[in-house]
C-alpha cells in the first residue's frame, strides 16, 4: 500500500536557529526501491533505512552534488548502497535482496544482523568533480545510529537520527520516513534538553510514518510541542540515472576482444545495479558498437 501523500523533504530550524532538522517522508520511494529489486522485508527495510541515510546527508549539499553512502558490513546482505542528491533523487540497492532472517529480540526486523559488523562510507561528489571520502566503523548496523556516530566523527557535529521503513505481511511498505536533528554551534542547553525530550516521547517511528496521513501530520507529530521552522520543502523520489547510451558507452570501454566474446551470443541482457532495469543489445546493435571498440 503506498502512501496517500507524495514524498517529500522538508527541513528547518527549532530553538532560534540553534537546531538544524530535516524530515523526510519516504513511503512511496521505498516501495518502488522493494519493488525494483524484489527484496525481502528485511532487506527492504535495510535498503530504505540506507536511502533514508543517503537523502539526509545530501540535504545539505548544493544543486550537481551527490552522497554515495556504502554499508559494507559482513552480514548475509554483502552490502547496501545508497546515491542521493539534494533535490531529493535517491537510488540504491542490497547485494543479497533474497535474505531471510528471524525477527530480533524485540519482534523487529533484524537489519544489524543483516548488515553485520564492517564500515560505514560516505563519498561526497563535489560539484568541481571532487570526490571525499570518510569511513568509520559501523556501531550498530542499524544504520541511525552509524550515521550519528559518522556525523560526530568525521564531521564534528552532534545530531540525532530516526530511520524506519515498516513493511506489511503481504511484503508491501506500509510506511518509511527519515529525520535527523544537527546540534548548531550556538545550541544552548535548554534548546539540547527539550529536542531530548521530545526524542524520548517518539515511540515507534515506522508506525508514525505508516499512520500519518499527510507530510504536515507526520512533521507536527515528530515535532510536537518545540518550537519549529519551516524553510524549505523538497520532493523526494527514486530516480535512477542508468540509460542505454551509458551502457553503450560500458561495452565499448570492454575493448575488441571481450567485446568478440559478446558477439558469439548474438545479444547481450545488462541489468542496472541500483534499478534493476534491463537493457537488451541485439545483434545488430553489438556489432555498430563493436566497430567503436579498441
Amino acid at each position: 500500500m503506498s502512501n496517500k501523500y507524495a514524498d517529500e523533504l522538508w527541513l528547518g530550524t527549532l530553538a532560534n536557529d540553534e537546531v538544524r532538522w530535516v524530515i523526510i517522508g519516504m513511503t512511496n520511494t521505498v516501495a518502488e526501491a522493494a519493488n525494483r529489486h524484489h527484496t525481502t522485508p528485511v532487506a527492504t527495510a535495510a535498503l530504505g533505512r540506507t536511502m533514508g541515510a543517503a537523502l539526509l546527508l545530501a540535504s545539505s549539499m548544493k544543486a550537481g552534488e551527490a552522497i554515495t553512502l556504502r554499508l559494507l558490513g559482513d552480514g548475509p546482505l554483502g552490502g547496501v548502497v545508497a546515491v542521493a542528491n539534494a533535490q531529493g533523487q535517491v537510488r540504491g540497492y542490497v547485494h543479497e535482496p533474497q535474505v531471510e532472517l528471524p525477527l530480533n529480540p524485540q519482534g523487529k526486523l533484524d537489519v544489524a544482523q543483516a548488515v553485520g559488523a564492517g564500515e560505514f562510507v560516505v563519498s561526497r561528489s563535489l560539484s568541481d568533480g571532487e570526490i571525499y571520502t570518510g569511513v568509520v566503523p559501523l556501531v550498530s548496523g542499524e544504520i541511525a545510529e552509524d550515521l550519528v556516530h559518522y556525523l560526530l566523527n568525521s564531521e564534528q557535529v552532534r545530531s540525532a537520527a530516526l530511520l524506519g521503513v515498516m513493511v506489511e505481511k503481504d511484503l508491501q511498505v506500509a510506511g518509511a520516513a527519515a529525520m535527523l536533528f544537527q546540534l548548531l554551534p550556538n545550541a544552548s542547553e535548554a534548546s539540547i534538553a527539550a529536542l531530548e525530550n521530545q526524542l524520548g516521547k517518539i515511540k515507534e517511528f515506522s508506525k508514525i510514518a505508516a499512520t500519518s496521513s499527510s507530510m504536515e501530520e507526520l512533521v507536527s507529530r515528530l515535532l510536537g510541542d518545540l518550537d519549529y521552522r519551516i524553510l524549505e520543502k523538497r520532493k523526494v523520489q527514486f530516480k535512477c540515472t542508468c540509460s542505454k547510451e551509458k551502457l553503450s558507452e560500458t561495452l565499448i570501454s570492454l575493448g575488441k576482444e571481450e567485446f568478440a566474446e559478446l558477439l558469439k551470443d548474438k545479444q547481450a541482457e545488462l541489468v542496472c545495479h541500483f534499478c534493476n532495469e534491463r537493457y537488451v543489445f541485439q545483434e545488430e546493435e553489438l556489432r555498430k558498437l563493436y566497430e567503436e571498440a579498441k
